[in-house]
């Protein structure tokens, strides 16, 4: 059944009164129909018709009642191009408090995690629609180092991103070197015997023989790669004296060497050798309350691997120093019960200390798989 003939200004409804004509025919009432469309109630709240994101998937299919939407991306993309548009045209639409026009694609720069954009419409009511976009920008997991550049020594064999494993041969007067090893992501961080490292590298003291340094790079996403350097320092050379006079007669040697005072300083001459300096920083002994080490403990070894089982979260420490002087301290406190970490690995360092002589012994606990 038609609807009566209606108008904006005056709702007028037409009765023509049944009029009984000659044999009983008579007129029923008379409908108008109205050319004015029903506004639809989308249009009315002022809702979005659309949101779009090019070349990415929403995690659901568009619905203008719908208000909370998200999606993933990987790592490498930096930005997104966000399409939104509203049902009604003459609703305004702010992106994060911006107004974007719409229908109009607009470029959005993300950072790595969580990136909200809050898109409200407005239809000029008192009422204000807010869709939320939440995009995930995947953290980098990139760990790889592009290059390790070294004071003195070259590495052998010759770097590669993906090689973990270094020998570095130096000769006795080097007893520090200066490690500045370079990631491939900026997001990186970088660490040598966990200190961090800076823009200009990392200095290691460094024992006579041989000895580890750890390089631990950290990625954005927490994943760790290690590169070790097997360091070997040369020992001292020793000096020996020679006798340079190869023409004093017998005689006089026989004379200069019954001479008492000539003999003690010849025989003091002979026993002072040049003698390497021993290191008062050095640890008598080292042990922790779990775990199987790949070689015994000796002072003048200062790597080693620690093997934990998988469930091991802490361990704890019991390092002696041979100098009863001495300051020792684990990651630089005196706390000799240490978390390890849920991944494979955990380095950790115990810094001896003796006035102005240092040592730094590495452990690091390989958890089984």
């Amino acid at each position: 059944m038609k609807e009566p003939i209606q108008s904006k200004a005056l709702n007028v409804m037409l009765v023509i009164s049944m009029v009984w004509m000659g044999g009983g025919t008579y007129i029923p009432t008379a409908f108008a129909e109205t050319n004015t469309a029903p506004v639809q109630e989308d249009q009315q709240e002022g809702k979005l018709s659309k949101i779009e994101i090019e070349g990415i998937k929403l995690d659901q299919l568009f619905s203008a009642d719908s208000k909370e939407y998200s999606a993933t991306v990987k790592t490498e993309v930096q930005s997104i191009k966000l399409l939104v548009e509203s049902s009604n045209p003459d609703s305004s639409i702010t992106i994060n408090g911006q107004t974007v026009i719409s229908g109009v694609v607009g470029a959005y720069s993300l950072q790595t995690g969580e990136n909200k954009f809050l898109i409200s419409v407005d239809n000029g009511s008192d009422s204000t629609n807010t869709y939320t976009l939440t995009i995930m920008r995947e953290e980098n997991d990139n760990n790889l180092l592009q290059s390790i550049t070294l004071s003195k020594g070259q590495l052998s064999p010759n770097f590669s991103s993906t090689g973990t494993d270094y020998k570095v041969v130096v000769p006795n007067d080097v007893p520090v070197i200066t490690i500045k090893p370079t990631s491939v992501e900026t997001t990186s961080t970088i660490k040598v015997n966990e200190t961090l490292v800076t823009k200009d590298g990392a200095a290691v003291e460094l024992p006579v023989g041989e000895s580890d340094i750890i390089i631990a790079v950290t990625a954005e996403n927490g994943e760790k790669r290690i590169y070790t350097l097997h360091i070997t320092r040369a020992a001292a050379e020793s000096k020996t004296n020679t006798n340079t006079n190869t023409n004093t007669n017998t005689n006089a040697n026989s004379n200069q060497n019954n001479k008492p005072g000539l003999y003690q300083s010849t025989s003091q001459q002979a026993s002072s050798l040049k003698v390497e300096k021993t290191s008062k920083a050095l640890l008598s002994s080292l042990s922790v309350s779990e775990g199987s080490w790949d070689s015994a403990f000796t002072s003048d070894e200062f790597t080693y691997h620690v093997t934990v089982s998988s469930d091991m979260d802490e361990v704890t420490l019991n390092p002696i120093a041979k100098s009863s002087n001495s300051e020792i301290l684990i990651e630089g406190s005196t706390k000799e019960t240490i978390k390890l970490e849920d991944d494979s690995k955990t380095i950790i360092s115990i810094v001896v200390t003796n006035e102005d002589d240092r040592k730094t012994y590495v452990l690091v606990f390989d958890k089984e798989s």
